[in-house]
């Protein structure tokens, strides 16, 4: 299982000294960014980054329109190219893929039709969504044959994806109903159905650390006020290697010690590991 998301590398400067800058969503605290795209295994107390791809160029679209017209046509070719790169060079059979709700797209569905793929992305809440939810009575809902339209690859701008829309209502964990697009076997029926379905959705909560990984890496990465892309570029790949080695070393020190179990502090700190590579680095050099 892999989980796609896309994170920003924050850019302090003015935007006309660097190709690539891209604005930002209203809540960030900068007004220009880099965007990098990754896809990490996620399962039982694993979350590797597999592969990463930088997104979009300021000559695209607006650079304050972070989101873009294009929006969508582009989220399906992030799919592609990172559902590629796990497969074709990291060696990595993908089964089921899950993505934020920026990746909530026709395109999006398409490419994961197209190659097999299940896949769990929470669903915007349009109308409709409103609607179902509005009628909800407190139970797991589902609904075959959810239809929207957006452009995709080789087809129309506007063209009709089908997929199937699930509604889970609020828990101990959230208190709002949360809407998801799914192609994984799912139905309401009887209350057995619902329970399975509800198991088989909230595995998606399994990307949930994916948030944190990405301060990992930026704690990993240096500071630089170099103005060229490839070596900010190189230093965010770089640091995702370093952070994912430090996860490996952690994972083999419980293994080592028999105990295999998720933990919120990891046994070998982040402070710790970097001072074992310097002092690995200075005696080799």
């Amino acid at each position: 299982m892999i989980a796609i998301d896309i994170t920003y590398i924050a850019y302090y400067g003015e935007r006309d000294e660097l190709v690539r800058v891209q604005g930002v969503p209203e809540d960030k605290s900068y007004d220009w960014c880099h965007m990098v795209a990754t896809a990490s295994i996620v399962g039982d107390n694993v979350l590797f980054t597999a592969a990463m791809l930088p997104i979009g160029d300021a000559d695209d679209h607006d650079p304050k329109d972070y989101r873009g017209k294009e929006k969508s046509y582009r989220a399906g070719g992030v799919v592609r190219q990172l559902v590629d790169i796990v497969e074709d060079r990291a060696n990595l059979s993908v089964y089921r893929v899950f993505a934020d709700m920026e990746f909530h797209a026709a395109d999006v569905v398409d490419a994961l039709e197209q190659r097999g793929l299940f896949y769990v992305i929470p669903a915007r809440r349009d109308e409709r969504v409103k609607r179902l939810i509005a009628r909800m009575n407190n139970e797991v809902t589902v609904k075959d044959d959810y239809r929207f339209y957006g452009p995709v690859k080789g087809g129309r701008r506007k063209t009709r994806a089908e997929t199937t829309l699930v509604v889970l209502p609020p828990d101990e964990d959230r208190d709002h109903y949360q809407p998801f697009l799914t192609n994984l076997d799912v139905n309401d029926e009887i209350g057995l159905d619902r329970r399975q379905t509800r198991y088989r959705i909230n595995r998606y909560s399994r990307r949930g650390g994916i948030e944190t990984a990405y301060g990992g890496i930026k704690d990993f990465a240096p500071w630089t006020t170099s103005k060229e892309y490839a070596v900010r570029l190189f230093h965010f790949g770089f640091a995702m290697l370093l952070y994912d080695m430090w996860l490996l070393v952690d994972l083999l020190v419980q293994l080592s010690l028999g105990v295999v179990e998720f933990r919120t502090k990891p046994r070998v700190i982040a402070p710790r590991f970097r001072g074992f590579l310097r002092r690995r680095l200075i005696a080799v050099l």
